[in-house]
């Protein structure tokens, strides 16, 4: 054998607004001869196989357990192979047949509903973390100590309501520029 590694580890988070771009590198990495075996919470496995030309879509599934079968079976009956899920993110994959690389979001409105989706589990969290924080910080106050006994966890909700205020304003601009695309297709389109 040559010593080449036949398996490999990449750690790589994944950020709601970047789902195309987590789908294109996924894509390069197929065609680097990096084949998918396994998504993992924070990253990816890969089997070394041969080349090939595969299109990776992601999509943010139903939260309720009792969907997921239906869901599930629409994309195999269209061909889609499910390689794994991060959170309620669901990775699919299917081969570019003839140059055509499939879709699973085929308009911008389906698009912008999942991203509305995503905002709104995000939104609940942020709430959650917003309360938490302001419950601690209250009680922080009547603590002897400035920093109080854990200020550890106060760093992290703290950064953590960050994570979520950031990602929902990134969320919302992407759904800004799709509806901004879907207009002006919609107005290149009328006669």
């Amino acid at each position: 054998m040559s010593g080449e590694k036949s398996t490999k580890t990449v750690v790589r988070m994944l950020m709601a607004w970047n789902d195309q771009k987590e789908e294109r590198w996924l894509a390069e990495q197929e065609r680097s001869g990096w084949h998918l075996k396994a998504v993992r919470c924070f990253g990816y496995t890969f089997e070394r196989a041969a080349p090939a030309e595969v299109a990776y879509r992601l999509d943010f599934g139903p939260s309720r357990f009792s969907d997921r079968s239906e869901y599930f079976g629409l994309f195999q009956d269209a061909g889609w192979e499910h390689m794994g899920t991060r959170g309620l993110w669901q990775y699919f994959r299917k081969a570019v047949v003839d140059g055509q690389v499939p879709e699973i979001h085929t308009d911008a409105q389906s698009r912008i509903a999942m991203y509305r989706r995503v905002i709104a589990i995000m939104a609940v969290m942020l709430g959650v973390m917003v309360t938490q924080t302001v419950s601690r910080l209250a009680m922080e106050r009547q603590s002897v100590s400035s920093l109080g006994r854990y200020p550890a966890i106060l760093v992290i909700q703290l950064s953590l309501v960050a994570i979520f205020a950031y990602g929902i304003v990134r969320l919302l601009l992407v759904i800004s520029r799709l509806r901004r695309s879907a207009g002006s297709d919609t107005a290149l389109k009328q006669p």
